[in-house]
């Protein structure tokens, strides 16, 4: 009898134990990425609601390509013309890529 609670006893403890622990939020692989880049504007969407670029080699993330950058409010883009070269920066969320910041390259 005193052989099979002391096996019975830990296994009836483990399952308490273990629903205090929680798994850590996988927060790192979720969270977005800021990355800064240079480009040349080719459009913008209706109401500047994003800028197509055409973006140098991003090391680390992605080649050289042309693709869509919202901006992080609306007002980022205002001055800003197809053709400008530009400097950016952006955080990749998933498919989004957001413009933090942007300004005309010298």
């Amino acid at each position: 009898m005193r052989l099979s609670l002391l096996v019975v006893l830990p296994l009836a403890i483990l399952p308490a134990l273990g629903s205090g622990c929680s798994k850590p939020a996988a927060s790192s692989d979720s969270e977005a990425k800021t990355y800064s880049t240079k480009g040349t504007i080719k459009t913008f969407g209706p109401d500047k609601k994003y800028a197509s670029i055409a973006h140098e080699n991003i090391p680390g993330y992605m080649s050289a390509m042309t693709m869509s950058f919202e901006p992080q409010t609306p007002s980022m883009l205002d001055g800003l013309n197809a053709g400008d070269k530009v400097e950016f920066t952006f955080k990749a969320d998933g498919s989004k890529h957001i413009i933090t910041a942007i300004k005309k390259a010298p």
